[in-house]
């Protein structure tokens, strides 16, 4: 195996979620999967900023650091398919 010297694997995840309202329900639903993650090979962050979410991962290797990324984006779109459940397009109507 060849060593590239590299020590960790760092990225960051801008979602504009164009309202704070939702914004605020994503991250109230993904922040507790972020803090209880069972690997020690990566870590992943959630901050929010009006409508804006954040998320940073940092992992040891690029094989956790898409595992990471991958869980991210699912439990976001996840969040999003129940936001749309709930409350329905109003064009519908």
């Amino acid at each position: 195996m060849i060593d590239l010297g590299l020590k960790r694997i760092q990225g960051s995840i801008d979602i504009s979620m164009g309202n704070p309202e939702s914004a605020s329900v994503v991250y109230r639903a993904v922040n507790p999967e972020f803090m209880d993650s069972p690997s020690d090979r990566s870590s992943v962050s959630v901050d929010l900023e009006d409508d804006r979410i954040t998320i940073k991962i940092s992992a040891r290797d690029t094989a956790s650091f898409r595992a990471a990324l991958n869980s991210s984006f699912r439990w976001v779109r996840l969040s999003l398919d129940m936001i749309e459940l709930v409350t329905p397009d109003q064009q519908d109507s």
